[in-house]
């Protein structure tokens, strides 16, 4: 019999886009492949924006041939049977709600058997979701999660709404909350880089948002809300990084408010943190999220950062000026009151907060937590 070879961590995927979720996986593959662990990776779609390219000499990537997402489901337990009787696989992680389920309901037909399965809460999918979208998610959980060794939620409310929806699951499985980390180090020295693409906003000052241009974003607001404060900041612009279904809407809306010239819809770019650190202000304008990833990603840019208090946690956070979801004349005053005051306000606090998430820190957390 041939021996196995050893993969101490398999981490699974939807795509090879970078959203948050994504960004998090991404970034503790870097870490265990640095620091001497066996790392393989398994993403559902083909090979699309490259973005996992600097993995690929530490870590074994597959990418399914499929461009719909719902054939890698459909594929993915065969493809695990299969992946388990080359390799042995200590610990498996993945942070999609469908996945998890796959995953889970692989350990319960009896493979995986040896395997610890670490699941990632991605977003609070009982307040997000509604109908028949909800009942799926909800069959998934009910199909895998009992076997899931550690579940992770990024905040107290993501726990309390998930119990509350699942009132089993706090039998069957160990639920924690792990604040999401940052990787300081890699944002440093991304951050030194130039802009790869450079907005024609003739050297004014400008807001930043990014993000996929969905309706989640709220990215309608932040143009509503910056079209508020106008006259009180008339060489004020803002840049849009992302790319989504919402463009053409986004586009028309900043047309109707004449703000047009104002509103730059930059798309996908690869490295976020040049625009974070020249902005005036960094925004999250979300209507809801699991934990906004950004968010951290701009505080550690810049000290002028304004939220939303979309996700359980933002309230808490000491120096962002904060604001209701979903409203602009909120949205607006948190703008003028973050832009009037002294630059450098929030820095300390900021990297104080950050120092205290990292990578390292979390990864231990999650060994701790299947151990006790």
């Amino acid at each position: 019999m041939v021996e196995k070879s050893n993969i101490d961590w398999l981490i699974v995927l939807p795509s090879d886009y970078l959203g948050g979720s994504e960004q998090l996986l991404y970034n503790l593959a870097d870490y265990l492949s640095a620091n001497g662990l066996s790392c393989a990776i398994i993403i559902l779609t083909k090979k699309n924006t490259g973005l996992w390219g600097n993995l690929e000499t530490r870590c074994a990537i597959t990418y399914l041939p499929f461009k719909n997402l719902y054939r890698g489901y459909i594929n993915l337990i065969s493809v695990l049977i299969k992946y388990s009787r080359q390799h042995k696989i200590v610990h498996i992680l993945a942070s999609q709600t469908l996945i998890n389920g796959l995953l889970g309901f692989t350990k319960k037909i009896g493979f995986l058997k040896k395997t610890r399965l670490v699941v990632r809460e991605s977003t609070s999918i009982f307040h997000r979701l509604k109908g028949l979208k909800l009942k799926m998610y909800k069959a998934s959980y009910n199909l895998g999660y009992s076997k899931a060794d550690l579940v992770i939620c990024q905040t107290d409310f993501m726990k309390t709404q998930l119990i509350q929806a699942l009132p089993w699951i706090q039998k069957k499985v160990k639920i924690v909350v792990l604040h999401n980390p940052i990787n300081l180090t890699m944002v440093d020295q991304m951050a030194k880089k130039e802009m790869e693409k450079i907005p024609e906003i003739n050297n004014h000052d400008f807001l930043v948002t990014a993000g996929r241009l969905i309706s989640l974003k709220g990215f309608d607001v932040l143009i509503k809300a910056l079209n508020e404060i106008r006259s009180d900041f008339p060489n004020l612009n803002l840049l849009i990084l992302g790319e989504g279904p919402e463009r053409n809407k986004l586009e028309e809306l900043a047309n109707d408010l004449n703000m047009k010239e104002r509103v730059v819809l930059l798309g996908h770019v690869k490295n976020v943190y040049p625009y974070f650190r020249l902005a005036k202000a960094c925004v999250v304008s979300s209507r809801i999220e699991g934990f906004p990833n950004v968010l951290l990603q701009m505080m550690s840019q810049n000290s002028n950062v304004v939220s939303t208090i979309c996700a359980g946690g933002i309230d808490k956070i000491e120096g962002v000026v904060k604001c209701k979801p979903d409203d602009i004349k909120s949205l607006a005053s948190a703008l003028k009151e973050c832009l009037r005051r002294d630059d450098g306000f929030s820095r300390q606090i900021f990297d104080d907060f950050l120092k205290n998430r990292n990578i390292p820190g979390f990864m231990n957390e999650i060994s701790s937590k299947m151990t006790n």
